[in-house]
Parts: C-alpha cells; sequence; structure tokens
C-alpha cells in the first residue's frame, strides 16, 4: 500500500509549514508528497520545498484542478488529501491503513475531525459527536474497535451532509482516476459532488476519532453562506440533470436538501431587496414541497419594501421583558 499525499496550495505560505510538519510527523509515513502551487504569488512554492515536498507549479486553475494535477502525478496507489491550512493528527494515516486492511474492497477511508480557530483555539471537538443522531439513520457495521463501516454512502451522504472534508480523505487512486476526479466546474461543492459519485461505487470506512483537524480563518470558503446556498442549489439540478453518475434513487433523496437550499436563498435574497431572484427561488420550492416557512417566505416577498424590517422591530418590542 503506497500512499501519495496530495496538497493543493494558493498563497498557503503562512499555514502549509504546519501542515506538512504534521505530514512529517506522522507514524506510518507517507511515500511522496505533492504540493501543486497552484498560481501562488507568495512564497508557498518555497516553503513547500524547504520540508522536502515535491513542488509542481501551475497557473491559477482552482482547487478542484490543483488536486486533480497532483492525483495524476502521484505514484502511490492510494491518494491521502490535506489541505493546505488543515492539519493532521500523528496516527491519522496510521490507522486508516489499519482500517483498509479490514475490508479492502472498500475504496474510501475517512475519519471524524475537530475544528480550531485560526489563532488555535478548539471551536469544536467532534464533527462525529455532533451528528451522532444522523449516523443511527444510516447503514452502520462496526468492524473493529473505532472503525465503521458506512453502507449506501450515495444516498447515506444527504443524511450526514458535508461530513467529510477532502483532509480526512484517503482514498484509492484507480477509483478516483475512473470516476473522473473533482470536477473543475464547480466553484464550491465540488468535494461534496466528488464523493457523491465515488460512494455510487464503493462503501466507506470511518474512523471514530478526530484525526484532522480543520482550520477556519475568515478567508474559508464554507464561510460564504450564500454562494455555498446557492452552490447546493445548483448541484441539485445536476444530480437531477445527470442521476446515472450517482447512486441509484440520490436525485429524489436530495431534493429535500435543495428544498432547504432554495428557501435559505431566497431569504438571502431577500435581505438584499432583491425580490424577483427571491419569488423565483421561492416558486422553486413551492414546486416541492410547500410548508409554513414556504408560506412565509412567500408572504415577505410579496410586502412592501420594509414591511419585514417594520414587523420584526415591531415583534422586539412586545417581546416580554425579563
Amino acid at each position: 500500500m503506497r500512499i501519495s499525499v496530495v496538497i493543493p496550495a494558493c498563497n498557503a505560505a503562512a499555514f502549509l509549514g504546519e501542515a506538512l510538519a504534521s505530514v512529517a510527523a506522522q507514524t506510518a509515513p507517507a511515500d511522496e508528497v505533492i504540493v501543486v502551487d497552484d498560481g501562488s504569488t507568495d512564497a508557498t512554492a518555497a516553503v513547500a520545498a524547504k520540508h522536502g515536498a515535491r513542488v509542481i507549479s501551475t497557473p491559477n486553475r482552482g482547487v478542484s484542478a490543483a488536486r486533480n494535477t497532483g492525483i495524476a502525478a502521484a505514484q502511490g496507489d492510494w491518494i491521502a488529501l490535506l489541505d493546505a491550512d488543515d492539519l493532521w493528527h500523528p496516527e491519522k494515516l496510521a490507522r486508516q491503513i489499519a482500517a483498509a486492511a479490514l475490508a479492502p474492497e472498500v475504496g474510501v477511508i475517512v475519519c471524524d475531525h475537530y475544528r480550531f480557530a485560526h489563532g488555535g483555539a478548539m471551536l469544536s471537538a467532534s464533527l462525529f459527536a455532533e451528528r451522532r443522531a444522523r449516523f443511527a439513520a444510516m447503514r452502520v457495521e462496526r468492524l473493529a474497535n473505532g472503525v465503521l463501516r458506512l453502507r449506501d454512502m450515495g444516498i447515506g451522504l444527504v443524511t450526514l451532509g458535508m461530513a467529510f472534508f477532502p483532509s480526512v480523505l484517503l482514498l484509492r487512486r484507480e477509483l478516483v482516476l475512473a470516476n473522473g476526479g473533482f470536477d473543475e466546474t464547480l466553484q464550491r461543492c465540488e468535494d461534496y459532488e466528488f464523493l457523491l459519485r465515488l460512494f455510487r461505487q464503493t462503501d466507506a470506512l470511518a474512523i471514530d476519532a478526530p484525526l484532522m483537524g480543520y482550520r477556519v480563518h475568515p478567508d474559508g470558503i464554507s464561510r460564504q453562506a450564500e454562494a455555498m446556498t446557492l452552490s447546493l442549489v445548483a448541484l441539485g439540478d445536476r444530480i437531477a440533470a445527470h442521476p446515472e453518475r450517482y447512486a441509484s434513487g440520490l436525485a429524489g433523496a436530495f431534493m429535500p436538501r435543495q428544498r432547504e437550499a432554495l428557501l435559505d436563498a431566497a431569504k438571502f435574497a431577500l435581505k438584499r431587496g432583491d425580490r424577483p431572484s427571491a419569488r423565483a427561488l421561492i416558486a422553486r420550492a413551492g414546486a416541492i414541497r410547500r410548508d409554513p416557512r414556504w408560506a412565509a417566505l412567500n408572504l415577505a416577498s410579496h410586502l412592501p419594501p420594509g414591511s419585514i424590517a417594520a414587523l420584526s422591530a415591531l415583534k422586539r418590542r412586545l417581546a416580554p421583558r425579563h
């Protein structure tokens, strides 16, 4: 089992050294470390070279293209992805390698993760702990102490949501290549869409321990809430247009998630004062299902400008004081 670590990096000099140090600290060393310098204008390439990584420099084409470039160049039969601002626990690869031996036919191995602020403060100790109820609704088999087999993940990932960031993934390279890698046309939700395609063909093994640290900072893409919401809407459209790329039944299973994204996007549009866009989004959501939340947003989209703010102010004035 040969493991290639692939790290996409664009202007990541401030974080990359820590990420590479966490790779070097692995108790089961990787066979190679590739940093794809995606058109950086800072010292990203120099930091990568200083830490002994193989550097591939490309024009700036985005994170998906950078990951695909690294995967195509990798010599290993397994790919461990790591984003340049994240960190690995020293046992991360060792425990994933041990899990792989329990079910050699499985092509995706993940782990739990914690979240920390850019300054180092812990924000969340375990995503798995936060989503125990969602795991309970899935087909989960315990293979060994701390190792779970997650079945039917082609649809199960909709229940879990975006639970597996790229930095937790250990992937069989041939499976990634057979599925076309990351979609380079997507700017957001590319990791979610990628896994939905992969899970058409394989289960996942999960290490029930937070072995990856996800750094939360103001520049993080996932903090751009409205853009992420619109990306989920677009992902639902893509699944509906190309159901053959995904697990059977995914288009129907994803529809409630898309409906919530449509309503969230409509709420953002109303806050901006863009009522035509809000009404179009609300109409699409209503075609899926209507409920009190839909009715409230639909009403708000037809009220005169300023009415929502006035009603909110009145509600605050009438609220009981404690």
